[in-house]
């Protein structure tokens, strides 16, 4: 249980994700090619050439088919996304990190 202080707070901040539901305005990061050109003043050509050509999100919104009509329901789908993207994310660093370990990677 070496991890267990930072297992905790993962999932504390994956059941607050749901306050981002009712933050004005949207998560910081997450705009389109409009969203970023009305805030640096231009879009990078290189985004602008990748737009549009990305694989789609299996969650995307951060919702879970069939969790949609109420707060209470938008939220619930919003954490289970938190945790499964959070939980991917922590076993690939595992993976990377034991492949390391053995030498695999330099």
């Amino acid at each position: 249980m070496k991890y267990r202080t930072g297992w905790i707070a993962l999932l504390a901040l994956a059941i607050l994700t749901p306050l981002g539901i009712i933050a004005a305005g949207g998560a910081w990061g997450e705009w389109d090619l409009r969203g970023i050109e009305e805030r640096a003043g231009f879009v990078p050509e290189g985004m602008r050439a990748s737009s549009g050509r990305g694989v789609e999100s299996p969650l995307e919104e951060y919702t879970v088919p069939g969790l949609e009509g109420s707060f209470f329901r938008e939220g619930l789908g919003t954490v289970i996304a938190a945790m499964l993207g959070a939980g991917i994310t922590a076993l690939m660093a595992y993976g990377v990190a034991k492949a390391a370990r053995h030498g695999r990677i330099s």
